[in-house]
């Protein structure tokens, strides 16, 4: 008899705590299968841009490649606007503006890399596009500028860019008509492993110009 009692003092108990508990047990199970789903929806979400994002990549390097030129700053614009999320957004600024320096439209060229320096969460894609915005202002004639491009990289790490930016100074400097400085930066570079023949080719010849300035009268 004692033991009948007790049986149905716990199934009492269990149904006064059902009925304190149950909405919100059932609202945590709701919420936890929710944050599931939803969960999942977004990892095919984010797949799926990937996913689409690296198709037109594909096409835009086509068209870059086979000189369609229209097309590539349609695809460009297409991946930075509703791809902007995804690398590809990154990797399509840069290509386009190849594909504008290519062609010589330099002051078209910036804007493009001008937007992977300022807005790309990767560091090194920020670094190459520092490099090759520094070599448009070197070949529109503005050292000065590209110099002080390069110098605004000090607040981060160059890492293995290092070397490309001695050397790009280098060519920054020699344009500037500054060749001690010039001559330095790419000491500097061999030094960091940015050894190639052309590099050498560019310091021996300020080796000769030092030597026949020295030469002079």
């Amino acid at each position: 008899m004692a033991t009948h009692l007790e049986e149905e003092e716990q199934v009492e108990a269990l149904k006064r705590w059902w009925k304190e508990n149950g909405p919100s047990v059932i609202g945590g199970i709701v919420l936890g299968l929710a944050g599931i789903f939803g969960w999942n929806a977004w990892q095919n979400h984010q797949q799926a841009q990937a996913e689409q994002a690296s198709e037109l990549y594909g096409q835009l390097v086509d068209a870059v490649q086979n000189g369609k030129f229209d097309l590539a700053e349609g695809l460009s614009k297409r991946l930075t606007g509703d791809f902007e999320r995804t690398a590809y957004a990154d990797y399509a600024r840069l290509l386009q503006a190849k594909a504008w320096v290519d062609q010589g439209r330099l002051e078209e060229a910036k804007p493009w890399l001008e937007s992977v320096l300022k807005g790309s969460k990767d560091v090194d894609l920020q670094h190459l596009a520092r490099l090759r915005l520094s070599r448009i202002l070197l070949a529109m004639e503005k050292p000065e500028e590209g110099l002080s491009l390069l110098d605004s990289a000090k607040v981060g790490d160059p890492g293995h860019f290092a070397g490309h930016y001695e050397e790009t100074k280098g060519d920054l400097y020699y344009a500037w008509g500054k060749h001690q400085e010039a001559r330095e930066a790419y000491q500097k570079a061999i030094a960091l492993g940015r050894d190639h023949p052309y590099l050498r080719m560019k310091l021996n010849d300020l080796g000769s110009e030092a030597s026949g300035e020295l030469t002079q009268p």
